[in-house]
């Protein structure tokens, strides 16, 4: 079965195709994030469903047009939800979608992440070592003068230039906001994540899934595993406003909503 990541969504001839849910949602929570979109867009298409007790099962032969994500999730079935979304985000289909949106000008190359933030180090220690050999060695106050400008600005530059997402990438997260809302279950979870909270309420509470699935849900840092690859990073990374440009959420998800849920024949999704 092929891994190569496809774009999810299409644009017009010669245009940039908008980034498809799995694709945001990994820019936003990482690929645990995606996986759990993938799940959910399963439970949709009604591909796949989940149990009162959280195990995720397929239903019927994988349908045409299925995304490389969601066939890695149906080829580990079955298998409890908190599994299947960790096992998934650690696939070779979520490797392929990182280098998919690092090649699209989303993500920031890993190795320019780390350049940018070694230069900010050494740039702050030369900063601090001019003020204290002007003290020490009595050199012209002028240098302790201009380094600690000099340091400030030159951190915060490369700070930027060192986040996990490019600007493009950042506007894609803000796109996705106004899309987040109960309606829209698959993006409410792409945003948020199943254990992130709208208007005091767990999404997955919002969603109708069931405590017992619930409990499958782990939830990830948000530092591990976001090289080149995710707003906040993590595995399923939780997301800072500031980061992100876009959620406040604190997991990754995937759900389905609706009254099938409380019956167990509905889907949910790991958390941060």
């Amino acid at each position: 079965m092929a891994t190569q990541w496809t774009p999810t969504s299409a644009g017009s001839a010669g245009s940039t195709p908008e980034p498809g849910l799995e694709e945001q949602g990994f820019l936003v929570g990482g690929p645990g994030r995606a996986a759990e979109v993938a799940v959910v867009s399963l439970v949709e298409a009604s591909a796949a469903r989940i149990s009162r007790g959280g195990l995720v099962s397929a239903v019927g032969r994988p349908r045409a047009g299925t995304s490389p994500l969601g066939s890695a999730v149906l080829r580990r079935l079955p298998m409890s939800l908190g599994d299947v979304i960790i096992a998934t985000a650690s696939s070779a289909e979520a490797q392929s979608l990182r280098q998919y949106l690092v090649g699209s000008g989303l993500v920031t190359p890993p190795g320019r992440r780390q350049g940018m933030r070694t230069a900010r180090r050494l740039l702050i220690a030369a900063a601090v070592a001019t003020v204290v050999a002007t003290i020490v060695l009595e050199l012209p106050f002028w240098l302790a003068l201009g380094a600690v400008p000099v340091g400030v600005v030159g951190a915060i530059v490369l700070g930027r230039a060192g986040r996990p997402l490019t600007a493009r990438g950042r506007d894609v997260v803000k796109r996705l906001k106004p899309l987040a809302v109960s309606p829209n279950r698959i993006a409410l979870v792409a945003y948020y994540g199943l254990l992130g909270k709208v208007e005091r309420h767990h999404v997955w509470e919002v969603l109708g899934i069931g405590p017992a699935a619930a409990t499958t849900l782990r939830r990830r840092s948000n530092r591990g595993g976001s090289n080149g690859g995710a707003s906040c990073g993590g595995g399923c990374g939780s997301c800072s406003s500031s980061s992100c440009g876009g959620s406040g959420s604190d997991s990754g998800g995937s759900s389905c909503g609706g009254s099938s849920c409380g019956g167990g024949g509905c889907g949910g999704g790991g958390g941060d």
